[in-house]
């Protein structure tokens, strides 16, 4: 049974930064509610009270910003993102994984910004945005600032968002030629035990750069910092051999560990063939353009 707790429903994000700031360690923001609610439910957390932030206009949309950007509003339900034209056009890949998270109950309902605030180590999207060096804005009352997926998911169920702020959007980097997303996991009963992120720049047709990023298996999403020295300067008939070496790589840089989802060896095992699919799958759409 969830405890009891009052429901305020401001219309700014000025006002909601207020009832954030007046009720310290007692409020929380809430938009779809999917994690939240369930760990409330479960006695793992208690709020007094819960600051529904989706009829906050600012908060809502996706659109490309005069710099390229894409911009998604943090109340954009995962349903929204998966159907979107713009995401579809801009990062394609995005749009794939968002159609992969939970069922259509939980995209329909869920949020990106609730996703990435909750912190939950299973979070594809967060795993995706690090690699794809994605970014949020955070907003108050009286200030506002930008930063990194790196900086803003700080580890499990930990964020850089301070009390009194709001995420209000997330940002995905201009799309431009010869760059490519690729994403892939495993998961059991809806729940991912291992998935990795990659984007890729070719130039001339040998990669010129390349970001990768383990999701499910950290304790957060991690950047793996060994696959670029293997896998720069590649061309496509070399791929096959250096991802040899990249998937070794992988295994011995990525810090796992036991769970319900099998033993630290085998998701280290599982992270070396999801980095092949992702990274194909990347070099893939690099490819096309």
């Amino acid at each position: 049974m969830i405890p009891r707790f009052e429901l305020h429903r401001p219309a700014t994000i000025h006002d909601a930064s207020g009832l954030l700031n007046e009720f310290p360690g007692e409020a929380v923001p809430y938009a779809g509610g999917t994690e939240l609610l369930q760990v409330m439910k479960l006695g793992l957390a208690s709020f007094r009270h819960l600051v529904d932030v989706k009829g906050i206009p600012a908060l809502r949309g996706i659109d490309v910003m005069p710099d390229g950007w894409l911009r998604i509003g943090a109340t954009s339900t995962h349903r929204e993102i998966e159907r979107s034209t713009l995401v579809a056009s801009h990062v394609p890949a995005l749009a794939s994984l968002e159609r992969q998270i939970a069922n259509v109950r939980v995209r329909n309902t869920g949020t990106l910004g609730g996703n990435l605030c909750f912190a939950e180590p299973h979070s594809d999207p967060a795993a995706f945005l690090l690699a794809a060096d994605g970014r949020v804005r955070l907003s108050s009352a009286d200030a506002e600032r930008e930063l990194s997926i790196d900086d803003f998911v700080a580890g499990p169920l930990l964020t850089g968002r301070d009390q009194g702020e709001l995420l209000v959007e997330v940002r995905v980097p201009p799309r431009v030629a010869n760059r490519g997303h690729g994403f892939a996991k495993l998961a059991f009963f809806e729940r991912p035990a291992a998935s990795v992120a990659c984007r890729i720049d070719l130039q001339g047709g040998r990669i010129a750069a390349v970001r990768v990023a383990v999701g499910s298996a950290c304790e957060a999403p991690t950047l793996l910092g060994s696959i670029g020295p293997v896998l720069v300067g590649v061309r496509l008939q070399e791929l096959e051999e250096a991802l040899a070496t990249a998937r070794d790589a992988a295994r011995d840089e990525v810090l796992t560990y036991d769970d319900i989802n099998g033993s630290a060896d085998y998701k280290r095992h599982l992270v070396g063939l999801l980095l092949g699919q992702a990274v194909k799958a990347a070099h893939r759409e690099a490819t096309r353009g």
